[in-house]
């Protein structure tokens, strides 16, 4: 009988043993950032390295509630010039100061105030070429095939007014800095 209780208790304490490193969270990690940098570039095409994108002038009706939609403009930015090698182009997406987006939604804030005429709560989203998914400030958007023959590309995304609340009548201006990124 004592062996039966020696056995006994060697199983449960390993059991406890067991259970006790099971239940001790992990409080660290590690993330590694991996990357490639390219030597050639293409060139963006003269006129589009400072686009404007002007959007259709809207009713405050239309953008009446946060998360309203409305006045969605397609808009490209081409490039030429590629090397040998690189097969697709993007624009990756980045505020140009910290206050030129709102974090929450992702979206580039109007940078004419209230006092200069500015709308009122009312944003700029960025959308891929599907008009569907909202390229995020600080995202990149989809890769567009470099025309192997011409060595030129021309990527198309979508900008519109995005409501972040009940919007009032105003002037709306946002600007975004892109950067070519490659595949």
């Amino acid at each position: 009988m004592s062996k039966i209780n020696i056995s006994l208790c060697a199983l449960a304490l390993s059991m406890a043993s067991a259970y006790s490193f099971a239940a001790t969270p992990v409080t660290q990690g590690t993330v590694t950032f991996t990357g490639k940098l390219i030597a050639d570039t293409c060139s963006i095409v003269s006129g589009d390295e400072d686009k404007k994108v002007t959007l259709p002038t809207l009713s405050t009706q239309t953008l009446n509630k946060a998360g309203a939609v409305g006045g969605t403009t397609t808009f490209n930015l081409s490039v030429e010039s590629c090397p040998v090698g690189v097969t697709q182009v993007a624009a990756h997406f980045e505020a140009i100061n910290s206050d030129g987006f709102n974090a929450a939604t992702q979206n580039l804030t109007n940078s004419t105030d209230k006092a200069s005429g500015g709308a009122e709560n009312v944003e700029i989203r960025l959308f891929d070429r599907d008009g569907a998914t909202q390229i995020p400030v600080g995202g990149t958007g989809s890769l567009f095939d470099v025309d192997s023959t011409t060595n030129k590309a021309t990527m198309t995304y979508i900008g519109g007014y995005y409501a972040a609340a009940a919007t009032t009548a105003g002037n709306v201006t946002a600007k975004v800095q892109y950067t070519l990124a490659y595949k």
